[in-house]
């Protein structure tokens, strides 16, 4: 079979393929600004050590992100290899270790597209980020299983780890606290490395991969947060015993409930794969003539089942269902919007909430409490958006416990951006809503 180059009239074809309007603000409609989104909240949060970029929930438009608007989260500096010079090396407990260069990997027939949201472990609504750790593109690549399978995956590999480019100081205890030069790495099971859904991808939206988002090749593992989708991929080892790096054994932890005969024991456990989760990304509204209309878009996803049905609640009043507007593939974030119809003149809180097909409800943030403490996952109530425990608050106690926090804040602005700090993903977001257009 001959090979086909991969060149950029494919890129642009495959780009010209991607829906880019299922949330589109017709001419006629205007934002309801919400009440949550204050001045700590910055697209461009912060430059590096961490780099944190944040998506803008409320320009949420399409299915694909665009790479300029994608969210970044990387915990140094954005790394901008020499596409000529960089090899991807495979090795370990492989029968035929491999090296392949870029054009190598664009050479191969067997590319395809996969849509995958990835979304940071830390997303939260925390008012500096406001739900923006999470995006979603059309990824382009080729199989991980299958180039695991040329290299020969030997039956005692027990896991794959992936390193990147980007890399840290750090000092080891076991040597001494010797100083040493350590790539950013995680580390997953043989057997969730060999899933067929996941990618060495070169390509998003139908273009190259940006310096932000991997360039010249990322690992796409569908269903998996952010901190496992290794970023300017450089080398993949498979190995026979456990990987204990820093951001494996000692970062991106969670504590999980086993509970038994009226007790509780809190297990230590790493982050791996996303939670259900729906968000609010805004409220417009248009005129229909003395009065306005109101529309209400999000999106959903993550969790292990696909998504049935979005609900909507409005203060305290009944859940609604949402309509789903559009969805693609299984690891994708689907878009709904709900048409308000009853709005009043007031401060309105409007929560959501998803369903997926084994009956699984984004669970409350006291249901979380119960099962489930991390700094990144869900603190208070990080990682669910079953946002009823939000319209239980009230509004009044909301603005009051939100200004506590801004004012926590303010005590370590001058620190780096800490995102395992005050994780409040409840995702409620308040509103004045007027009843009539002012006349002009």
């Amino acid at each position: 079979m001959s090979r086909r180059r991969f060149s950029r009239r494919r890129f642009l074809t495959w780009g010209a393929g991607v829906p880019v309007c299922a949330l589109a603000l017709p001419s006629d409609e205007e934002l309801v600004p919400f009440n949550d989104y204050g001045p700590e909240f910055s697209v461009e949060a912060q430059a590096d050590n961490p780099r944190v970029k944040c998506f803008d929930l409320r320009g949420l438009i399409s299915l694909a992100t665009p790479a300029d608007d994608f969210f970044a989260f990387h915990q140094t500096q954005t790394v901008r290899p020499d596409a000529g010079a960089w090899r991807l090396r495979i090795g370990g407990v492989v029968r035929r270790p491999a090296e392949f260069s870029l054009q190598d990997l664009l050479n191969r027939n067997d590319h395809r597209d996969l849509p995958v949201t990835i979304e940071c472990s830390g997303n939260s609504g925390d008012p500096r980020i406001m739900n923006g750790l999470v995006s979603n593109a059309v990824w382009t690549g080729v199989s991980l299983a299958a180039i695991l399978r040329e290299c020969g995956v030997e039956p005692e590999a027990r896991e794959v780890v992936f390193l990147g480019m980007d890399s840290e100081l750090e000092r080891k205890w076991e040597a001494g606290n010797t100083p040493y030069l350590s790539p950013y790495g995680r580390s997953i099971f043989s057997q969730d490395a060999q899933a067929p859904a996941n990618l060495l991808a070169f390509a998003m939206n139908g273009q190259p991969l940006t310096a932000e988002h991997g360039f010249p090749l990322r690992l796409i593992l569908p269903g998996w947060y952010g901190m496992a989708q290794v970023k300017w991929l450089t080398r993949i080892e498979v190995i026979n015993r456990r990987y204990e790096g820093r951001h494996m054994a000692r970062n991106y932890q969670s504590l999980h409930a086993l509970k038994s005969a009226g007790e509780t024991l809190w297990l230590d456990t790493s982050i791996s794969r996303n939670n259900l989760k729906s968000v609010i990304a805004r409220v417009t509204r248009r005129r229909a003539g003395a009065r306005y209309e109101h529309r209400i878009t999000g999106a959903a996803w993550g969790g292990p089942g696909s998504i049935k049905t979005v609900e909507v609640q409005v203060d305290t009043g009944p859940w609604r269902p949402a309509t789903i507007e559009q969805r693609t593939g299984d690891f994708a974030w689907l878009l709904w919007s709900f048409d308000w119809k009853d709005a009043t003149p007031a401060l309105h809180t409007i929560v959501c909430r998803a369903t997926n097909a084994r009956g699984e409800t984004q669970p409350t943030r006291e249901q979380l409490r119960n099962s489930l403490i991390s700094n990144r996952e869900n603190s208070i109530n990080q990682k669910p958006s079953n946002r009823r425990v939000c319209s239980q608050i009230g509004v009044s106690s909301w603005i009051e416990r939100l200004a506590r926090v801004v004012q926590d804040l303010d005590l370590v602005r001058v620190q780096k951006l800490d995102l395992s700090e005050f994780n409040d993903g409840c995702g409620m977001n308040a509103m004045f809503i007027e009843s009539a257009p002012t006349q002009a």
